[in-house]
């Protein structure tokens, strides 16, 4: 699961309302530890943004930590971390996200909620078939 979330080339086959996902560079950070700096646009009815994610990412503790490098949030935080189990994987996600436009703030953070369960429902569906 934790290579599936680093996956970002391919979110825009799986994503909901990704429309592009591009990865910029990887840059070794420490043993087992890497930033990934990453494009991702998304679209919503008339809403387009692009924005750039830095994520760090620990292999050896299968952790992701996403925050915005440029875009559209006043602040954004993004925690995966993944702890392998008998029966697969257990994930905890974290996120707290504000947008920096009043006009972003009152169209789309009301149905967040709802984008967040279909984003989650997304990456398990995708697991399910990669690893299936």
């Amino acid at each position: 699961m934790y290579d599936l979330v680093c996956d970002v080339d391919n979110y825009s086959k799986f994503v909901p309302y990704c429309t592009a996902s591009r990865v910029i560079s990887v840059t070794e950070a420490a043993e087992g530890q890497s930033v990934m700096l990453a494009d991702l646009r998304v679209a919503y009815k008339m809403l387009r943004e692009t924005y750039t994610s830095e994520i760090k990412m620990d292999a050896a503790a299968h952790s992701l930590l996403v925050t915005q490098a440029n875009g559209p949030f006043r602040k954004l935080d993004n925690r995966w971390t993944f702890t392998d189990t008998s029966e697969g994987s257990d994930i905890h996600f974290y996120l707290d996200f504000e947008f920096g436009m009043p006009l972003l703030r009152q169209i789309i953070q009301p149905m967040m909620g709802r984008v967040v369960e279909k984003f989650v429902s997304a990456f398990e569906e995708r697991a399910l078939d990669i690893y299936s």
